[in-house]
């Protein structure tokens, strides 16, 4: 008898240490698989995140597509019914630049300015100003000089210093030009081809330069104007801004919509089709 519960007793610590060491067995099994399992969970986790953020930008990217086609639209509607206007202003930045853009601004109107490298020496702070408010800034020359007088290499200095000019405050590189006086001559359109500058020309000279008075210049403008115009005007001078101004009041009275140059060719490729420059913008002489 005392055999038998001896070997009971031994029967009962075996079971005891197989069941701790079963015990112990599926812990450690539980402790290796439990990470797998989470990282596994994580992955899943960001994966499902990345799915998420990329069907958000996805969804968002075609929300601004959208968005811009609508915009254009609206555009190519305006351009149809004569509605679109390109204000443009040469000569500066001037002590008057400022304000013109303080007024646009309140107007939700952006020009395009065609600045002297000079002038941007002096007045740096403007021209940030004007880029920053959403116009666009191209290239005037550095001192008005008239080009068909000039060298290729004086050309080239003077468009180059100007650029650079721009490009240092902006942090964009000007890919318009209006020539100095609108005139041209093969060495200048060789430059500007290696160059690849587009020359914007005019459609309605305001001769605000000459008048320096804002009802002349205002009533000049409009007996001219027919719609889809590109209005020269020069920032150079205090009458010119308040003409400006005057005039998008107007205009804008009227259900008339500005846009920047590089728009306006925008449209007018999508309208016209893939026309030249030279044969958009035909010069008109006042």
């Amino acid at each position: 008898m005392k055999l038998i519960k001896i070997r009971k007793s031994y029967f009962i610590i075996i079971l005891i240490l197989l069941f701790l060491i079963i015990i112990t067995f599926l812990f450690n099994l539980i402790s290796i698989i439990t990470p797998h399992i989470n990282n596994f969970k994580v992955e899943n986790l960001k994966n499902q995140e990345i799915s998420d953020s990329l069907e958000h930008d996805n969804s968002h990217e075609e929300d601004l597509n959208s968005k811009n086609e609508d915009i254009m639209s609206f555009y190519i509607e305006q351009y149809k019914k004569k509605k679109i206007v390109a204000l443009t202003f040469d000569d500066g930045p001037s002590e008057y630049t400022s304000k013109l853009v303080d007024e646009l601004k309140k107007r939700n109107v952006n020009v395009t300015f065609f600045v002297l490298g000079e002038n941007i020496e002096k007045y740096n702070n403007t021209l940030k100003f004007q880029f920053d408010t959403g116009n666009k800034i191209g290239i005037h020359s550095f001192e008005h000089k008239l080009f068909t007088k000039l060298e290729k290499k004086e050309i080239i200095e003077q468009i180059d210093k100007t650029s650079n000019l721009i490009e240092s405050i902006t942090n964009e590189k000007p890919n318009f030009i209006r020539v100095p006086y609108g005139s041209r001559n093969k060495n200048v359109d060789e430059v500007l081809k290696t160059k690849n500058l587009t020359d914007i020309l005019w459609t309605i000279d305001s001769k605000d330069w000459k008048f320096q008075n804002v009802n002349k210049t205002y009533n000049y403008i409009l007996k001219y104007f027919k719609g889809n115009e590109i209005i020269l005007m020069h920032d150079s001078f205090d009458t010119s801004v308040k003409t400006a101004i005057k005039l998008v009041d107007r205009l804008l009275s009227k259900k008339y919509t500005f846009v920047t140059i590089d728009k306006y060719l925008e449209i007018v490729n999508k309208v016209e089709g893939d026309v030249s420059n030279n044969n958009i913008l035909k010069q008109k002489i006042f």
